[in-house]
């Protein structure tokens, strides 16, 4: 399966190169499956390594990976349902979040501001 992917930079040097790639990954890969085929070849290692990294599908979180403890926001998920099941096509997003607490900070002012 051909998939697309953008990623957030980390820091001002990061800001610098091109994050737009694309990949070719099995066709039954899950959210859980990508992130551990992305973490060497994509996804840059962060000093201290407690770090989210977010999924999106077009505007829309689908997964998330939070690097610490390796453990992942739906991780069996394949990704050929989340592309099957939508008209957007096979571009993803990775949001970068510098804590944990950043990444629930971020619910909660989306929820606040509903």
């Amino acid at each position: 399966m051909y998939i697309i992917i953008d990623r957030d930079a980390v820091c001002a040097a990061d800001d610098m190169s091109h994050h737009r790639e694309e990949f070719t990954v099995p066709d039954d890969i899950t959210i859980a499956g990508l992130f551990e085929f992305l973490e060497f070849k994509y996804i840059p290692v962060i000093a201290g390594n407690d770090v989210v990294w977010g999924l999106y599908h077009h505007d829309v979180e689908v997964g998330a990976y939070f690097t610490q403890n390796r453990s992942f926001i739906n991780g069996n998920v394949p990704l050929s349902s989340i592309i099957n099941n939508s008209e957007e096509g096979n571009e993803f997003y990775l949001r970068y979040y510098s804590s944990p607490h950043r990444y629930r900070m971020h619910f909660i002012s989306i929820a606040n501001s509903h």
